[in-house]
């Protein structure tokens, strides 16, 4: 497994990136709610031979800068976006965002075409639906939980969605990585305060998208539908799409391989085409 380096921009708010190196095509990798960098980490190293894959922590989460205030908004998380490709002094790249991610590099895509070669959108949710709304509520309503056992805090931890093809030893040491001290105790590295983020309709945005863009569902996902996927190829022009078999909601942990080669067979298909 190849090791990823740590780096900060000097901005406020600070924001980490990690990258595994590589002298290839610029690759930009987004996580989803509540994730981090490494989301990442079986994917990643599979693209160092065509790309430099550098993934982002946007703000409240990872290891970047937590907002006093609280400014968890897509205008904030694109202007994340923006901040780490000018410190990695990029003109161009492509960008592939998982979940929420997803949803920020498709707005991304809209404001900055200029700045995209292509866009990679996995497993986003299109809208929020009444169901999803009453479970996200009581999460929102709780404080940032703190810990006095890390263990037992470990042993708390399971992705949302739950479905996932990782082993308890993997999902054990992703617990790990998502933890942080604060205040005596431990916490999540992540701001509560972003649950508070509001999702509107991706759909007024798909066609405002100018840019070579491939979607990608998780075969088993609950998060995007089958229907949804359709109804994205069909808005957002000239879009292709990929469903990934085995994966469920957080693909590039289930499916790495697989994830890895999607974005490697649409990036050379945009590069052979220039």
């Amino acid at each position: 497994m190849i090791e990823a380096d740590s780096m900060w921009t000097n901005e406020d708010p600070r924001l980490h990136l990690r990258s595994w190196g590589g002298e290839g095509t610029p690759l930009m990798l987004l996580h989803g709610m509540a994730g981090h960098t490494h989301w990442w980490d079986a994917t990643a190293p599979l693209l160092v031979d065509s790309f430099k894959p550098v993934a982002l922590d946007f703000r409240g989460m990872g290891d970047s800068d937590w907002r006093t205030e609280g400014d968890y908004t897509t205008d904030n998380w694109v202007a994340d976006i923006e901040e780490a490709r000018h410190a990695m002094g990029w003109e161009r790249m492509v960008l592939c965002g998982h979940s929420l991610g997803g949803r920020i590099s498709l707005e991304y895509a809209a404001r900055y075409p200029e700045r995209l070669i292509g866009l990679v959108a996995v497993d986003f949710l299109p809208e929020f639906y009444e169901s999803g709304s009453r479970r996200f509520e009581k999460t929102r309503s709780r404080k940032q939980p703190h810990y006095a056992d890390k263990e037992a805090m470990i042993r708390k931890y399971h992705l949302q969605p739950p479905g996932t093809s990782l082993s308890e030893k993997e999902l054990h040491a992703l617990a790990k990585q998502s933890i942080k001290k604060s205040d005596g105790a431990f916490t999540w590295k992540f701001d509560w305060r972003a649950f508070h983020y509001s999702y509107g309709m991706i759909w007024p945005t798909l066609p405002k998208i100018k840019v070579p863009t491939l979607i990608v569902r998780g075969e088993k996902s609950t998060v995007m539908d089958h229907a949804a996927y359709q109804r994205c190829l069909k808005e957002l022009p000239g879009a292709k799409g990929v469903e990934i078999k085995g994966a469920y909601h957080h693909v590039p942990l289930d499916e790495p391989k697989a994830m890895a080669k999607s974005i490697a067979e649409f990036s050379s298909c945009l590069l052979s085409a220039k």
